[in-house]
């Protein structure tokens, strides 16, 4: 007995000394899990302990995001750093997700871990998982604080009650601009920084290399209503949440300075109207086929300023980077709309909630966070996560994705529209301003009469 308890003591050392400062790696056998050394400042009070299985463990866990490939490097990860627990992973196409996974909680399926989306689903699923603070002690540390503050805030808040459901694994936000960082430094040229800058770029392109498409974007209306706030955030980050909260109107200052500061772009040529017919990923397409210079999308591109990415893609541009959509009015700085996309969550059905929690610590804090974002589509929530320099090879790589990273931790607004007054109102009076169709003061009155009448 003793020969198996010191054999056991040296396995976790050994286990401690292959893992970052803030990973807290855990006994295979479902006892509480705690780190070796607690932090400084960090709380030494034990869990309460939980009964020890019979046997190995199986966690049951479902999810939609992220990409299956990634997270089963994860699971591999965390099998071989918790040899007693076993994962059974399965993972669905989101709107069958959306579907299947109330059903699944109703049903007699036993998960232990289920993927949240965290705008969309947290409150319908909201009555059958367990409230975060009644598992998380299950590993020590205060490692939930510890996360991103806006990604938790934003978290909680998606439950509409102040408690919080799931754990974020990480965000998106946008509009961002990616750029052929070959070709502008061929052109001698730098990132841009403000409107002016980049209408300096433009003018130049069209005059060198006319073939080229100087910046592509969707003009589909949620991704030109992203573009807008993204310009609104850069003097109001709240904006947006502000208007759908009802706390402004839509055809206050705020609105109507951000309206005509979009309108500005399509009138001076920094943009093209003609670029307003793109959808879908064409944009994307143009880019990475070396046919234009810049791209405005969503951060979800940011797997572009990957290697090995762009090698498996077959993309054409080898040097990708990336960096706020440039500042358009005077006083202001870059900014993007940013959302908390998915939570890890515990269902009440779960069965084995300690190695669920030592699961969910894994990838949301833990060294199993390096395994799946990798593929660059999600900014993890773990505060002090840096991606290693060898997923980009390229210096414009690396800092576009720092880039990224800050500008969607230092979000304002959470980049979720109201879809039904999207679809109904706004979608098109923000079209209708970038086609020059109407003035911004008259759109900014439309969206607060249709608002109102919606409301």
């Amino acid at each position: 007995m003793r020969g198996t308890a010191r054999a056991f003591a040296v396995s976790t050392a050994a286990l401690t000394l292959g893992l970052t400062a803030c990973s807290a790696g855990g006994p295979a056998d479902g006892r509480t899990v705690e780190q070796t050394v607690p932090k400084a400042g960090e709380s030494t009070k034990k869990p309460e302990k939980t009964k020890k299985p019979a046997g190995p463990v199986t966690l049951k866990y479902w999810t939609s995001s992220p990409p299956e490939a990634a997270l089963r490097r994860a699971i591999t990860a965390f099998e071989r750093a918790n040899p007693g627990i076993e994962v059974e992973l399965r993972t669905f196409a989101e709107a069958d997700y959306r579907k299947r996974l109330p059903k699944a909680l109703d049903g007699d399926e036993a998960l232990d871990v289920v993927g949240l989306p965290i705008p969309a689903m947290t409150r319908t699923v909201a009555n059958r998982l367990r409230p975060v603070d009644e598992w998380k002690d299950n590993v020590s540390g205060g490692w939930v604080e510890e996360l991103d503050e806006g990604a938790v805030k934003q978290t909680k808040k998606a439950a509409k009650n102040g408690t919080l459901y799931s754990v974020p694994m990480g965000s998106s936000g946008g509009a961002v601009m990616y750029y052929n960082a070959a070709l502008l430094s061929e052109l001698g040229l730098s990132f841009p920084k403000r409107a002016a800058d980049l209408e300096s770029i433009v003018m130049r392109v069209k005059k060198e290399i006319p073939d080229l498409q100087p910046i592509v974007f969707s003009g589909e209306p949620r991704r030109q209503e992203e573009l807008l706030f993204t310009i609104a955030g850069q003097t109001h980050p709240t904006l947006s949440d502000d208007l759908l909260a009802g706390d402004k109107p839509w055809n206050g200052p705020e609105m109507v300075s951000a309206l005509t500061a979009y309108r500005s772009l399509f009138d001076r040529g920094v943009l093209a109207k003609s670029a307003l017919t793109l959808k879908g990923d064409r944009p994307a397409e143009l880019f990475r086929s070396g046919k234009a210079l810049f791209l405005v999308d969503g951060s979800g591109q940011s797997s572009m300023l990957s290697e090995s990415y762009r090698k498996t893609a077959e993309i054409s541009v080898k040097k990708i980077g990336a960096g706020p959509f440039p500042t358009v009015l005077p006083n202001a700085k870059p900014a993007v709309r940013s959302t908390a996309e998915v939570g890890l969550a515990v269902p009440k059905s779960s069965k084995h909630v300690a190695e669920a929690a030592t699961l969910v610590h894994f990838l949301t804090a833990g060294d199993g966070v390096s395994s799946w974002a990798g593929d660059l589509t999600l900014v993890p929530a773990r505060g002090d996560f840096r991606m290693e320099s060898s997923v980009f090879a390229t210096t414009e790589g690396k800092d576009g994705y720092a880039a990224i990273q800050e500008l969607i931790r230092n979000g304002g607004s959470l980049n979720v529209p109201d879809e039904a007054f999207l679809e109904r109102a706004e979608g098109d009076a923000i079209l209708d301003v970038a086609h020059g169709r109407t003035t911004a003061k008259k759109a900014a009155d439309l969206l607060q009469k249709e608002w109102s009448r919606g409301q």
